[in-house]
C-alpha cells in the first residue's frame, strides 16, 4: 500500500529517466534538460513557488527502493524548482533569470522552513506499474505554472519503453542526438524532449530507399552506417529547426535530392539527356564548366519554375554531395575529391553558390539569380556580381522571414505599414534568431563574419555601397576583394536558406 507523508526535499531524487528527456547522468543535467525543453514553464513554476510556497493540492509521487531512497516519478519539475530555491542543487550552471536569483537571495526564513518538506505519496518498487498508469493520466492543465503537458517525444518514449510499441522516428532521433555533429549541445538537450516526430516519420518514409534501406525501420536500424549520412543529418536538423515541414515534404518532388542525395541511376536513365549529364557529373553539356548551374538544368527539365529550387537547389551539384558540377569545375573526376581553393579564389565563390541549398516556392527567383551569377566572371563583371549577390541576400532574408512568420519572436522584413525594412536591420534580426539570441554559441561563431560585415557602412551588403555603385562616377569595388568578402558573408546566405 502507498503511504503519504511529509518528505524533506533534499531526500527526494529526481528521475534521471524522465520520459520528457533522454536519460541523464545526474540531477544537474536532468534540470538543464527540463529547462531546455520549456524554459518559460519552468521559470513560471519557480515564480509561483516563490509567490505562494508549495501548495499541497497534489502530492509528489515517488517510489521508495529497498535502501530507503525516494525516486520522484511525478512532480520532477516541482521538486527540481524547490531544490534550486533551497540550494540543494547549485543554481550557477543553470543560468537562472536575474529576477529569480534576486528573489531566492532574499527569501524569508519562514518560507524556507515551510517549504523544506513536501507531501509525498510513496510507493514500493512492486507498485511501479501502478504509478506509471497514474502519471499517464495527469498531464493536461493549461497554465504555465501547472503541470506541463507531455510533448510528442515524451509520449512516444513512454509508448516505446512501457508498452513495447515501435517508435521509429524516436529511435532515429535518439541515435542522431547521440552521434550527430551538426547541432549544438543546447539543441541536443532541447530536441531530446521537444521535437516534431511526425514530420521526421514522414520524411524517412519518403526517403529511406535513397539512404540504402528498404523501409524506414531498416534505415533506423542501419543508421549511422548509411550512405549519405550527412544528408540525413541535415534533414533531421532542418526538422528540428522547423524549416522542413509537412507541407514542404509533401510538395517536394525529390526530398532526398533537396538535401544532397544524388538521384538514383534508374531515375537518371528515364530523364532527358541534359539531366543525365548533370546528375552523373560526367561531360556536363548542360553548363557545369560554363558557369551555368546544373541545378537550373535539372529544374527546367522536371517541373515549373515555381518549384525549380526543390530539385535544382544545389545539394546534388555540390562537391560535397558526390562530385557533380563542382567536381567538374574543380578539375577532378566525379568519384574523386574536389581540390581545395583559397578563399580569395573565384572558384571558391562558384563552388559555394552551387552548394547553396534552395527550396520552397518563395525562392524560385533565387535560383535564377544564382544561375546568372554563376555565368559571370567576377574579374570581368565585379559590379554586376555585387548587384546579383545583394539581390540574393534581400530575397533570402524575405524568404526566411516568411518561413518563420508563424513563430513567436521571429524577424520580419516589413514595417507595420507594409513597406520594406532596411536590409541591414533585417539581417541583424535574422542573426539574432538563428543564434537564439546568442544562446547557440556554435551558430554565433559561424555568423560572426556576416554580423561584422553587416555593421560596416562601406560593406558589400550596405545600401550606401549599392547606391554608390549606381550613382557615383568614381566609386567601385575591386574584383580581387570580392571572393574574400563573399567568404565572410556566405554563411548567413547559406543558413537563411536551410
Amino acid at each position: 500500500m502507498a503511504k503519504t507523508l511529509l518528505v524533506p526535499v533534499k531526500d527526494l531524487s529526481l528521475d534521471l529517466h524522465n520520459f520528457r528527456t533522454v536519460p541523464q547522468k545526474n540531477e544537474v543535467d536532468a534540470v538543464k534538460a527540463m529547462i531546455s525543453i520549456s524554459p518559460d514553464h519552468f521559470w513560471a513554476l519557480m515564480e509561483s513557488l516563490l509567490d505562494d510556497g508549495y501548495l499541497p493540492t497534489e502530492n509528489i509521487l515517488a517510489i521508495e527502493d529497498k535502501s530507503g531512497g525516494k525516486h520522484v516519478k511525478e512532480g520532477n519539475r516541482r521538486v527540481a524548482s524547490l531544490k534550486i530555491i533551497l540550494g540543494v542543487i547549485d543554481a550557477k550552471p543553470l543560468d537562472l533569470p536575474q529576477q529569480l536569483i534576486e528573489r531566492i537571495a532574499t527569501l524569508a526564513p519562514q518560507w524556507i522552513q515551510e517549504n523544506s518538506s513536501v507531501p509525498c505519496t510513496l510507493y514500493k518498487l512492486s507498485d511501479a506499474d501502478l504509478v506509471d498508469r497514474i502519471i499517464t493520466r495527469t498531464h493536461g492543465k493549461g497554465t504555465k505554472a501547472g503541470r506541463d503537458d507531455w510533448e510528442t517525444v515524451a509520449r512516444a518514449r513512454h509508448n516505446r519503453d512501457k508498452n513495447g510499441a515501435s517508435e521509429v522516428a524516436l529511435d532515429l532521433l535518439e541515435k542522431y542526438l547521440a552521434t550527430g555533429t551538426n547541432l549544438t549541445e543546447e539543441q541536443r538537450a532541447r530536441w531530446a524532449g521537444k521535437y516534431v516526430l511526425s514530420v521526421l516519420d514522414e520524411a524517412i518514409k519518403k526517403t529511406a530507399q535513397r539512404f540504402g534501406a528498404a523501409t524506414s525501420p531498416e534505415l533506423v536500424r542501419l543508421y549511422p552506417l548509411i550512405p549519405h549520412r550527412k544528408c540525413l543529418d541535415e534533414m533531421i536538423y532542418a526538422i528540428g529547426m522547423e524549416t522542413l515541414t509537412f507541407t514542404a515534404i509533401r510538395d517536394s518532388p525529390d526530398l532526398a535530392l533537396r538535401f544532397g542525395v544524388p538521384a538514383p541511376a534508374s531515375a537518371a536513365g528515364t530523364t532527358t539527356n541534359s539531366r543525365q549529364g548533370t546528375q552523373a557529373g560526367g561531360s556536363n553539356s548542360s553548363g557545369a564548366n560554363t558557369g551555368n548551374s546544373s541545378g537550373g538544368t535539372n529544374a527546367s527539365a522536371t517541373k515549373p519554375s515555381s518549384q525549380t529550387n526543390a530539385s535544382g537547389g544545389g545539394p546534388s551539384n555540390s562537391g560535397g554531395a558526390g562530385g557533380g558540377a563542382a567536381g567538374a569545375n574543380g578539375g577532378t573526376s566525379s568519384g574523386g575529391k574536389t581540390a581545395a581553393t583559397a578563399t580569395n579564389d573565384e572558384r571558391t565563390v562558384r563552388r559555394s553558390l552551387r552548394a547553396l541549398t534552395l527550396f520552397g516556392q518563395n525562392r524560385s527567383k533565387l535560383v535564377t539569380l544564382r544561375q546568372e551569377a554563376l555565368k559571370l566572371k567576377i574579374k570581368d563583371n565585379p559590379i554586376a556580381f555585387c548587384f546579383l549577390l545583394r539581390s540574393m541576400f534581400e530575397i533570402s532574408a524575405k524568404a526566411y522571414c516568411d518561413d518563420h512568420a508563424t513563430v513567436a519572436g521571429a524577424p520580419t522584413a516589413r514595417k507595420a505599414d507594409g513597406t520594406d525594412r532596411n536590409l541591414a536591420d533585417v539581417l541583424k534580426d535574422i542573426i539574432t534568431h538563428l543564434t537564439q539570441n546568442k544562446k547557440d554559441t556554435q551558430m554565433v561563431r559561424v555568423l560572426h563574419g556576416p554580423g561584422t560585415e553587416i555593421l560596416r557602412h562601406e560593406g558589400i551588403l550596405s545600401i550606401t555601397s549599392m547606391n554608390q555603385l549606381v550613382h557615383s562616377p568614381t566609386f567601385t569595388i575591386q574584383a580581387g576583394d570580392i571572393p574574400t568578402l563573399f567568404a565572410n558573408i556566405f554563411p548567413l546566405l547559406d543558413h537563411m536558406n536551410k
